[in-house]
């Protein structure tokens, strides 16, 4: 027989689902585990059909409605200061240049202004990538990946899970030596 939660349980497991964006259910699982030791990522899912369907927690409390709303409200912060400040540093080199534009280019205080926020501009947007290839943004490519590609092939899904401890590995000691 499945264990029964208590709201508590429930809640806290939303708060954790908000935390991970919906996602990296393996770590929400570590998490729900600390205080509930019986307690699976399996809850999370929709399974089964007709009478044997079991409804997830993410259907059964609409946890994506609101991972909507939350992705769309703090998302409006730019989604993360490097985004925020690359387009800050975008719209200054923009200004500099409709300046420059107006006058011809001859004013050479714009132009080393305008060589110093193109610099500023590159720098940005490299770090902001570098911060995107990660490896927890690898493992929730790989999830995303799961979920999906049994519906597509079978086959190439059980390829894939046969040698999934290796490629996470291999992701592991990539991303902790800072190589691609």
């Amino acid at each position: 027989m499945p264990l029964k939660y208590d709201d508590k349980a429930v809640e806290k497991c939303f708060g954790h689902y908000l935390r991970f964006n919906g996602q990296q259910h393996d770590l929400i699982e570590a998490e729900m585990r600390k205080e509930y030791p019986g307690w699976s990522k399996q809850n999370l899912y929709t399974r089964g059909k007709d009478t044997n369907r079991k409804t997830g927690w993410v259907e059964k409390y609409g946890w994506d409605e609101a991972l909507k709303l939350k992705v769309a409200t703090s998302g409006k912060a730019a989604s993360t200061s490097a985004e925020k400040l690359f387009l800050e540093i975008e719209a200054t080199r923009e200004r500099i240049k409709a300046s420059l534009d107006a006058q011809g280019g001859l004013d050479r205080d714009l132009v080393y202004q305008h060589r110093d926020y193109c610099k500023l501009s590159i720098d940005a947007l490299t770090r902001m990538e570098a911060a995107r290839d990660n490896l927890d943004n690898f493992v929730s490519m790989w999830e995303r990946l799961c979920a999906w590609l049994p519906e597509i092939s079978l086959e190439a899904t059980r390829a894939l899970l046969a040698v999934g401890e290796e490629v996470l590995a291999r992701a592991q000691a990539e991303f902790k030596s800072g190589g691609r």
